[in-house]
């Protein structure tokens, strides 16, 4: 097994190194230069419903970023028809990104999206009025407190990943994950309690806005540092045994892991929802999502060569869940150190533009 953790298109990690990731390379989306504003015909995709026209008031009852930490790649042998039950694996996960860190900028992109909605002149119902609500009230019963952990796999067969997503909550609203499932990064129900309160959390919403004459928005931003790849190859040859006369059959396999750092908000991931006022039996809320990646620039970022272990097999996907829930600090391959301060400032000032074209979506900019 091969693997590589790949800092440039050429740049292979020998022990550590410092990269400033001032732009995004070709093969990625592009920087928003400084003060430009995003159009959101290119930037917000709608997948159901619309706003209402003539808004004027809004209650932001979820928001929350949700930072991949980890991510895990495994690779079955399977795929090349030889050794069967054989696997590789590769790991990597974020340093320096603690929850105080997360909770800064999560407050702070929220206070943004509170003053660019107020300059569109759309009012923001306050927590404490919707605290007042006891239907807002049981849809913080149902919702997890912050910070939260949640892990998800996907893939079948001969690939598989994984990801453990630290999820922070702005001034302490609820974090509640069901309002759209993001096939890439976390399901639309990534706590199992959550769908058991599914009319508390769907009706209840709706309710809620009416009592406060504001649909409800719920806002979730995912970030991620790095994109994980995989491939592999493999081959069969013959040659002759002389000491039992036979020919035998030689199987090879071999596998190449990259990590390329890649830190934007993620696409689909980064979502609004928003709840009507109007009340149905099963309302269908508004949901715009990212159309496509917004680069975060300018962090300072080492990579580091890990103590993992490529042997691992299947063991990847239980570590990296153990790791989600507390238990275990499961070693990785690789790993990504944040310098902090750094790391936060440059997360609000990339995340401004992509709240700001959420709003002018919901406003009505074109």
């Amino acid at each position: 097994m091969h693997s590589r953790f790949q800092l440039a298109p050429s740049a292979l990690l020998t022990g550590a190194c410092v990269l400033a990731l001032l732009a995004p390379s070709a093969a990625q989306a592009q920087a928003v230069p400084a003060g430009e504003r995003l159009a959101v015909a290119d930037y917000v995709g709608v997948s159901t419903g619309s706003a209402p026209a003539g808004l004027k008031r809004v209650a932001i009852g979820t928001f929350f970023v949700q930072f991949v930490r980890d991510q895990g790649i495994e690779r079955s042998a399977g795929s090349f028809g030889m050794f069967q039950g054989q696997s590789a694996t590769y790991f990597t996960q974020v340093r320096g990104a603690e929850p105080a860190v997360l909770q800064s900028v999560a407050d702070a992109l929220y206070d943004g999206m509170v003053a660019d909605l107020k300059a569109a002149g759309i009012e923001v119902v306050p927590i404490a009025e919707m605290d007042a609500n006891p239907d807002y009230q049981e849809i913080r019963k149902a919702g997890k407190p912050s910070p939260a952990m949640a892990q998800f796999e996907t893939g079948t067969g001969n690939t598989k990943h994984m990801s453990v997503n630290v999820l922070v909550s702005a001034k302490g609203l609820p974090i509640v994950t069901r309002h759209v499932i993001d096939k890439k990064w976390l399901t639309g129900r990534a706590f199992p309690g959550e769908a058991m309160q599914g009319m508390t959390l769907v009706l209840g919403a709706g309710k809620a806005a009416q009592a406060l004459k504001a649909p409800m928005l719920n806002v979730r931003l995912t970030v991620a540092l790095a994109e994980q790849k995989g491939k592999g190859w493999g081959s069969v040859a013959t040659r002759p045994d002389f000491v039992l006369n036979r020919w035998v059959r030689i199987g090879e396999a071999r596998w190449e892991f990259d990590t390329d750092p890649y830190p934007r908000f993620v696409e689909e991931g980064t979502a609004v929802t928003m709840t009507n006022t109007t009340m149905d039996i099963a309302p269908s809320p508004f949901v715009m999502q990212l159309k496509q990646a917004v680069p975060i620039v300018g962090l300072e970022i080492r990579g580091v060569k890990g103590e993992g272990v490529s042997s691992r097999g299947s063991g990847l996907l239980g570590a990296l869940g153990r790791a989600a829930g507390g238990t275990e600090a499961a070693p990785a391959d690789a790993y990504l150190d944040i310098e902090p301060a750094n790391f936060a400032a440059r997360l609000v000032e990339d995340g401004r533009p992509v709240i700001r074209v959420f709003v002018d979506a919901i406003a009505g900019a074109k």
